[in-house]
């Protein structure tokens, strides 16, 4: 299980000398299986020293006695320790305060000058997230569900080493190594936020109604979720007439240009431009350009 952790964090390098990583850590099972997996892994791998980073989002009377516990049981680990309040409103939702933890977690990496943060997602919060998008309506690319990495900004990566790992195959691997961890209360209540239903209700139900492993099977369709994307591009990326692709694609086409720009990107904003494409062969994109199907290609020009 070790080298499996150890070869995927080896897979986001290379690393330069004397690099660094922040791994993210809470006291739970998880991020404590990344923090005591990491440490192991380094003994026999040449890997970044790590820095452990435990953001308290002061939500309770007990958080601060609570941080300074985790934070003594990492450094009992020999692993170098850094903590940050955020006291929170009790009545923010959970998407403001991940972006948050994720804004002090790249101040951290920066400050350290480290290259990585890595967090402990793994195979069963691959499979909620999933779920989570396709009941939103999510199209395709939602499917791939969160990726193994992606820019932070800065030049920092957020890289998740567990994505393949199950939530019992790493708590049977602290039990078994006598290590403890802390239960955090809000991810059992199922009135504290949506993940929370699909975790406790919806993915038991559907253990109970499938025939195989609901979560296995939500990991290969984010897979081949994964593989299309890839496919995809590679179609983007042939000379083809922009009005003779298929619709999805002529608004894949349209949204890889926005994001290259900075620009927001949402569905119907998509399926706006593409409209004024096909209609007009032209369709605004700011106050300073376009995009224009000018000999059968999307372009990015000037406006006039």
């Amino acid at each position: 299980m070790i080298s499996q952790v150890a070869s995927q964090i080896i897979s986001f390098g290379p690393y330069g000398e004397n690099s660094k990583v922040v791994l993210a850590c809470s006291g739970g099972a998880d991020s404590t299986f990344l923090a005591h997996a990491y440490k192991s892994a380094s003994q026999t791998s040449s890997l970044p020293t790590a820095i452990v980073a435990v953001i308290d989002h002061a939500q309770h009377e007990q958080s601060s006695e609570q941080t300074a516990k985790v934070v003594g049981d990492y450094r009992r680990l020999g692993l170098e320790v850094v903590s940050q309040r955020i006291p929170c409103d009790r009545g923010i939702n959970e998407n403001d305060m991940r972006n948050q933890r994720y804004a002090a977690l790249l101040e951290i990496a920066k400050h350290h000058q480290a290259s990585k943060v890595f967090v402990a997602h793994h195979a069963e919060d691959q499979a909620e997230t999933i779920l989570q998008r396709i009941m939103r309506g999510t199209g395709i690319n939602g499917l791939v569900g969160m990726r193994p990495s992606r820019d932070m900004g800065g030049g920092i990566e957020l890289c998740r080493p567990l994505l393949s790992m199950r939530r019992g195959e790493m708590r049977a691997y602290l039990s078994a190594n006598k290590m403890e961890w802390l239960e955090d209360q809000s991810n059992s209540d199922v009135e504290y936020a949506t993940r929370n239903k699909i975790r406790h209700q919806l993915l038991p139900q559907l253990g109970e109604i499938a025939t195989g492993d609901p979560i296995k099977a939500l990991i290969k369709l984010a897979g081949e979720a994964a593989d299309w994307e890839s496919a995809q591009q590679q179609l983007l990326g042939q000379n083809h007439d922009f009005a003779e692709l298929p619709s999805y694609l002529r608004r894949q086409a349209v949204r890889a240009e926005l994001l290259k720009l900075g620009e927001k990107v949402t569905p119907q904003r998509l399926f706006d431009i593409e409209g004024a494409l096909i209609k007009k062969g032209s369709a605004v994109i700011n106050t300073a350009l376009r995009f224009s199907t000018s000999g059968g290609k999307l372009l990015v020009v000037a406006r006039r």
